[in-house]
């Protein structure tokens, strides 16, 4: 096909032929490696819309009453799935066109290596190698999806819209959950059956009313509250970047997110966004960035005003969470759940002295509970605070690594912090990495169970790629 003229004022400029044109608009579209990179992006934002969701197939059981089966099972999450869809489809891509690989920074990118070799290293040792095998695999993807986190352009768009569809679709039903005190019959979605009154249902009992806490579409309220405050700090961020319409629309799913947070009654959730949006003003205001502050704070007391309602309406339960009239001490569901946290964190630290090289195997410690401690009081799960847990399970070395990865971030903040003012994503991004700490502080789900796990290392992921840009801006100011 060839090129042809035009005359324009006595001189003539080449033009493509239309069919050519249209040849090379389609081997653009039809390029394989292309295909494969925005199938990639939209397993990645799949994964991110459905990282509460319990929905999952069991691969393969494991019973070992009266062990909770799911810390035991081999089992595959709708998050599961698309994260590893996601790897597929972007190592094809590579392969199509291959191009050079970014880890991260070294200070990060290795204390996250050295935990996944311990990991590795604790199975033959193990109590249960089967279990340990497996979250070992998981582990290895889980450096994938941190890996690819570095090496393709994740955009604030392509991160916090679908986030905003999790958080609408899971604090919907949360909600609605807890106005109407049991489930929406939404089982097909994989909702549990929910009623106050039956025992295994998490529920804030205060003076003999029983108030079912919001599941959402997750496995438990601790779980869809930390979702939700984790996906609200980088929702928040993505807030200040829109126009009005966009940002009216997105305000009002930032507001239902919080008040679904507010009626998980999580109070490691609670405690996690407020230090998380404290530290995020807190670094906007240092920065200077005082029209960001202003919406920020702005974005914050519209939300509240629409949550202050329930606020009034749940207070005997929120206030029960909080140890009003002693419910940290008399014989209340809040006094067993913290002597529950002490019992197992005494039997964690009891394991760790047995094992304290190798552990007793990564994602094992129920079954070790359970074979030194044939007559626990209380279920048998992981201690509540997850250094403590990682300690237990891969050993002194694995708690060293897992300990270096959590401080580390921030170390290289103090390091730099007269370099230059933070970026918003970056500012966004340590919001999250305190969040997900705060958390682990208090509950074992960061470290053991799939949503917990994602969120982990997408929130260092994210502060690798907003360090990295950080640097890069820093060196050509």
């Amino acid at each position: 096909m060839d090129n042809y003229y035009i005359d324009t004022n006595n001189s003539k400029r080449r033009i493509s032929h239309p069919l050519s044109t249209l040849v090379k608009s389609l081997k653009t579209v039809l390029n394989p490696a292309l295909i494969f990179r925005r199938l990639a992006k939209l397993s990645f934002a799949a994964t991110l819309v459905t990282i509460p969701w319990r929905d999952r197939l069991v691969l393969h059981r494991i019973d070992l009453p009266p062990v909770y089966g799911d810390y035991t099972h081999i089992l595959l999450f709708a998050a599961d799935g698309f994260s590893l869809a996601m790897l597929a489809f972007w190592l094809f891509d590579l392969a199509l066109e291959p191009r050079p690989l970014r880890f991260g920074p070294v200070f990060l990118t290795i204390p996250m290596l050295g935990l996944t070799v311990v990991s590795l290293i604790s199975v033959p040792g193990s109590v249960h190698p089967l279990i340990s095998g497996v979250h070992v695999i998981r582990l290895c993807l889980l450096a994938g999806f941190y890996l690819y986190l570095q090496n393709v352009p994740v955009n604030m768009n392509w991160l916090a819209l679908p986030l905003s569809l999790q958080v609408l679709s899971q604090a919907v039903v949360g909600v609605g959950q807890v106005i109407h005190q049991g489930d929406l019959g939404l089982q097909l979605l994989g909702e549990y059956r929910l009623d106050p009154a039956w025992e295994g249902v998490s529920i804030v009992w205060m003076e003999g009313l029983r108030t079912l806490r919001a599941y959402g579409l997750s496995d438990h309220p601790n779980i869809l509250g930390g979702s939700l405050a984790f996906a609200l700090i980088l929702i928040a961020a993505w807030h200040r970047t829109l126009k009005p319409p966009g940002q009216i629309l997105v305000g009002a799913i930032y507001a239902l997110g919080l008040l679904g947070l507010l009626l998980t009654f999580s109070r490691s959730a609670w405690l996690a966004w407020i230090l998380a949006a404290l530290l995020v003003l807190i670094l906007l205001f240092k920065s200077r960035r005082m029209e960001d502050l202003v919406h920020s704070i702005s974005l914050m007391t519209a939300s509240l005003i629409v949550v202050v309602p329930f606020l009034f309406h749940y207070a005997e339960p929120i206030l029960g969470r909080l140890n009003q009239n002693g419910t940290f001490t008399a014989l209340t569901p809040e006094a067993q759940s913290l002597g529950s946290r002490f019992l197992l964190n005494q039997a964690a630290n009891q394991i760790f002295a047995s094992h304290p090289l190798t552990g007793v195997g990564v994602g094992a410690f129920p079954v070790a509970l359970r074979q030194q401690y044939p007559e626990f009081p209380i279920d048998y799960q992981p201690a509540h605070f997850v250094l403590l847990d990682v300690a237990a399970e891969t050993g002194i070395f694995g708690a060293l690594f897992y300990s270096l990865a959590m401080a580390a971030p921030w170390m290289a903040l103090w390091l730099n912090r007269r370099r230059m003012a933070l970026s918003p994503e970056m500012m966004a991004a340590s919001g999250l990495l305190l969040a997900v700490t705060v958390v682990g502080l208090f509950d074992y789900y960061t470290w053991l169970l799939v949503p917990g796990r994602l969120w982990q290392w997408l929130a260092w992921g994210l502060w690798a790629i907003a360090y990295r840009d950080w640097r890069v801006e820093a060196s050509h100011a």
